[in-house]
């Protein structure tokens, strides 16, 4: 199976199952502040849920996710539903990279390869930056990832030049999405 039909298979389980929950269900028992991106309970749908109390928990993952109806959904993907009446026909991405910061403005539909731009400097990277790597004979390579596949844009004296080298074909690539540390 390949990738693209891996992310296509994810994607129809994603929308069957959001599609159980109704739009005019969760504005009736869930209200969202789209300037604070925080959901709160209308009505006490258990024992454990108060009115006016805060919905969801953070996962170890850093996203939100509410309990709703026997199924859980993650904040951002709720709070996209609640304000615009429909599903994101794909990823959402969190424009300043903190998932559980779900204000409308943060949020905006990504493909995965977009997604994926919008990542932090992997912690295994000895340079410090993104894109960059620690090549042979003390020379630096700068790479960058385009629909699955690991593109080499260069050999580089420096870190420094490397990187610049990154964020150009990033902003080539990825438009808005590129992000460079």
């Amino acid at each position: 199976m390949t990738m693209e039909m891996v992310q296509l298979a994810m994607s129809e389980q994603r929308r069957q199952k959001e599609s159980a929950i109704d739009h005019a269900r969760l504005l009736e028992v869930l209200d969202y502040d789209p300037e604070t991106g925080i959901f709160k309970w209308k009505v006490a749908i258990s024992n454990f849920v108060k009115p006016g109390s805060r919905a969801g928990r953070v996962r170890e993952d850093g996203y939100r996710a509410i309990s709703f109806g026997e199924r859980l959904y993650t904040a951002h993907r709720l709070a996209w539903f609640y304000v615009n009446g429909v599903w994101p026909a794909d990823m959402l991405d969190h424009i300043n990279r903190d998932r559980d910061d779900n204000r409308i403005a943060n949020l905006r539909g990504a493909t995965r390869g977009q997604n994926m731009q919008n990542r932090a400097v992997s912690s295994d990277n000895l340079s410090g930056l993104k894109g960059v790597q620690k090549g042979k004979w003390n020379r630096w390579t700068a790479r960058i990832t385009v629909g699955g596949k690991r593109k080499r844009i260069g050999w580089f004296d420096t870190p420094e030049e490397a990187h610049a080298a990154y964020l150009a074909a990033a902003k080539q690539y990825f438009g808005e999405f590129a992000r460079g540390a």
